[in-house]
């Protein structure tokens, strides 16, 4: 149960267990992957995204296909409207759950370079967005840069979207917090860092290597 769900099965237990009997007897006739993709309907409606990240591992694991996920979501857009949808498809593709998109076909230069290296600010979190995936790009100093996987090393959360403490970026989900320097996991103490993507400066260009 939720933190908020707890609290009211302390305080007014009456109230709660009406509740969850009420949600428990109430939806009998439908099997778990319904009930999960129905749960995935209904949190793109409201935009919640911890739900959405509680309901559709449980979908897939219920038996749900990948197509049938990104449907739910598509479900939603007449209650819902097309920026919650497209923010659950953007939290869905950092989960894997949603069914791979074409392969686009850029050019090898083009998959490869992020930039030039002067465009990229001084310690300042930059984002790139590449058919490989988001990366974060931080320069520490004019001769010094080091490039990122976006996903966040435990929700696996894209961290493009978290918090820019300048010198640090902090996960949205359950508030992990990096150095964007080194990588290191600041908080929790000892947690995982971010991983680094292999990369070198050519004629002025930031490359993937």
């Amino acid at each position: 149960m939720s933190k908020a769900l707890t609290y009211l099965a302390k305080t007014r237990p009456e109230a709660a267990t009406h509740l969850l009997s009420f949600y428990k007897h109430s939806v009998q006739a439908l099997d778990e992957k319904t009930k999960c993709l129905i749960q995935i309907v209904t949190k793109v409606t409201v935009g919640t995204e911890r739900g959405l990240r509680q309901y559709a591992p449980k979908a897939l694991k219920a038996g749900a296909s990948r197509e049938e996920i990104l449907d739910a979501v598509l479900m939603a857009f007449p209650a819902a409207g097309l920026n919650k949808v497209l923010d659950a498809i953007d939290i869905m593709r950092e989960m894997d759950l949603l069914p791979e998109a074409p392969a686009s076909s850029p050019t090898a230069a083009e998959a490869q370079s992020l930039g030039l290296l002067a465009d990229f600010p001084l310690q300042r979190m930059q984002c790139v967005q590449r058919p490989s995936g988001d990366y974060i790009v931080y320069r520490s100093d004019a001769d010094t840069v080091v490039v990122y996987s976006a996903r966040c090393p435990h929700s696996k959360a894209n961290l493009c979207r978290g918090t820019d403490h300048g010198t640090q970026v902090e996960c949205r989900i359950h508030n992990w917090r990096f150095d964007l320097a080194t990588g290191v996991c600041i908080e929790p103490a000892g947690g995982a860092g971010m991983q680094v993507i292999p990369s070198v400066v050519r004629d002025g260009q930031l490359l993937l290597q």
